[in-house]
């Protein structure tokens, strides 16, 4: 989102234009809120059922449209049921790739190694998932009925977890991780499009776990309120705090730097994600000096012409996102300056309580056939 749409969506910018937009779009949030009761209501009275899987499914995301850590909660969501000795499938719609519009289902990988198929066909967040979690089953599909089914069907896991999987109504979840940015956890309150709420922040009450990510960048009254806040909106729920901790500089050797490697260098910072700014920031204080800023959308698709200006010389490194890393390492220019990847991990304050309520999820499922 460009700054002047963000500054009016949040109110900040008082002009007469601003004013007319925010009203202009306000009629068309509350249509959005109307129609979505509308659409859940079949599904609370029990008129219509949602698909079960015949194993448990985990479902990861947010009310809020753009980045609160999805992909690297996923992550460590993955591990912390390996750790536990579970056989995980995952579970991604593969948002930007081709497959995603050719509709069916792709494999992205077996579980027996990484990724096997190309980010442009099954999008970047499932092969950057592939290869973080190499012993996991990767599955994309738009559908997540089938794409489940055909993940149960052939590689036969004890559990399901979903990536960005909140809004998929037509699933049964046995758990919800709602992940809400400390700073902002309900944006400005509306829904699309006169804000960036997919729900209203009421529907948190549903929420098994809620995590509040990237506290460590709201000051402590934020940090106090946006707890109160969740709290009050999910009083059932277990409610933890996150940061997302660099871990170090990932290059084409899988080698890994450490996180102050690039400290002085002049780096060039690329970003195809919700928060290319905050990436930014993150660069500058590990202590690289950005000379520049090359700040795409999310799940932006690069072109020749586009890799060839970021390749350009007259920096001492391109640092990027592991979600563009897995789209740009391949194509990289010979003789460019080298192109690293900051790898983050999501960093939750207590992952014994998160480790307990995923077994107690698991543990409670039932064990029957899946409804039709």
């Amino acid at each position: 989102m460009n700054a002047r749409l963000a500054a009016i969506l949040s109110g900040e910018a008082r002009d007469p234009a601003a004013i007319l937009a925010r009203a202009g779009l306000a009629p068309l949030g509350w249509l959005h809120h109307v129609g979505l009761e509308t659409y859940l209501l079949p599904y609370a009275t029990g008129l219509r059922r949602r698909h079960r899987l015949p194993v448990p499914t985990i479902a990861i995301g947010n009310l809020v449209s753009g980045g609160t850590g999805k992909t690297p909660m996923a992550e460590l969501v993955g591990r912390l049921l390996q750790d536990a000795g579970h056989r995980p499938a995952l579970l991604s719609r593969g948002h930007g790739g081709a497959g995603e519009s050719a509709g069916g289902v792709l494999v992205v990988s077996d579980g027996a190694g990484g990724p096997i198929a190309d980010p442009a066909d099954v999008g970047d967040e499932p092969v950057l998932l592939a290869r973080a979690l190499p012993g996991v089953p990767v599955v994309v599909g738009r559908d997540r009925r089938r794409s489940g089914d055909a993940a149960v069907a052939r590689f036969d896991p004890d559990v399901v977890f979903l990536d960005d999987a909140l809004q998929y109504w037509q699933l049964e979840k046995a758990l919800e991780i709602h992940l809400c940015d400390t700073r902002r956890p309900f944006d400005n309150g509306a829904l699309l499009p006169r804000g960036l709420l997919r729900e209203p922040p009421s529907h948190l009450r549903r929420a098994s776990v809620v995590v509040l990510t990237r506290f460590d960048r709201a000051d402590a009254v934020r940090q106090a309120a946006s707890l109160a806040r969740v709290k009050a909106l999910a009083p059932r729920a277990l409610v933890l705090t996150a940061i997302h901790a660099p871990v170090g500089w990932a290059g084409s050797d899988d080698g890994l730097a450490a996180v102050d490697a690039w400290s002085g260098a002049r780096v060039r910072a690329v970003a195809g994600i919700a928060d290319g700014a905050g990436f930014v920031d993150t660069v500058r204080r590990l202590g690289a000096e950005p000379a520049e800023s090359c700040l795409f959308p999310d799940h932006h698709a690069y072109v020749t012409d586009e890799i060839e200006a970021i390749a350009a010389g007259g920096v001492d490194c391109v640092a990027t996102t592991e979600k563009d890393w897995v789209k740009l390492a391949s194509r990289w220019p010979a003789g460019a300056p080298p192109l690293r990847a900051l790898r983050v991990a999501m960093q939750v304050d207590r992952p014994d309580l998160l480790a307990a309520k995923l077994e107690e999820a698991i543990a409670g499922f039932p064990s029957c056939a899946p409804d039709r």
